[in-house]
């Protein structure tokens, strides 16, 4: 047995013993009555729910929408990107390719239930055709509801046509020279 433990067991009975008789019985019950009286006159944060709702910050992220161009057309190309980048694989894209190499979306379905709201396919996107919506009322009783179709037999977008260049030289000097 070693020395030190009775000397460990001497300090702990005297710090016990020094504290027993300090606290009177029933300070505790005034303490609690301290913090019950303070938080009384304090104003309420929490929101009524159904008539009140929450002003979400702008960089909020939620389920994810496409998005549209001025005409109303989606913008997704069908690049399956956004496919890849998710980590939880809940987005599915069934694509047909034409024999003039264009492409046709069947299907472009999300997964809004397994969802973690991460903004990675959105990050990935390189035609900004995906955004993270501010739709935070998103449950469901049917599990069913909680997958969506956001795209569902439309042809891809097609690139803009790029304008002809004119050739350039070096030195301000024509072209044809």
């Amino acid at each position: 047995m070693s020395t030190f433990q009775p000397e460990y067991q001497k300090r702990l009975a005297k710090a016990i013993g020094q504290k027993k008789g300090i606290i009177p019985f029933g300070i505790g019950f005034f303490k609690v009555l301290k913090v019950a009286f303070l938080n009384l006159f304090r104003r309420n944060i929490v929101v009524q729910y159904p008539n009140e709702k929450y002003e979400l910050p702008e960089r909020a992220r939620y389920a994810m929408r496409m998005k549209y161009d001025e005409e109303g057309h989606h913008k997704c190309r069908a690049c399956l990107i956004c496919e890849k980048a998710c980590p939880d694989y809940i987005i599915r894209i069934e694509v047909e390719t034409g024999e003039d190499r264009s492409k046709f979306i069947k299907r472009f379905e999300y997964q809004q239930g397994g969802c973690m709201m991460c903004g990675l396919c959105v990050e990935a996107c390189p035609f900004d055709a995906i955004r993270m919506s501010h739709e935070y009322e998103i449950a469901h009783s049917d599990p069913a509801l909680l997958t969506i179709d956001l795209l569902e037999n439309v042809p891809a977008a097609v690139a803009a046509p790029r304008a002809e260049k004119e050739p350039t030289t070096r030195e301000g000097g024509s072209a044809d020279a």
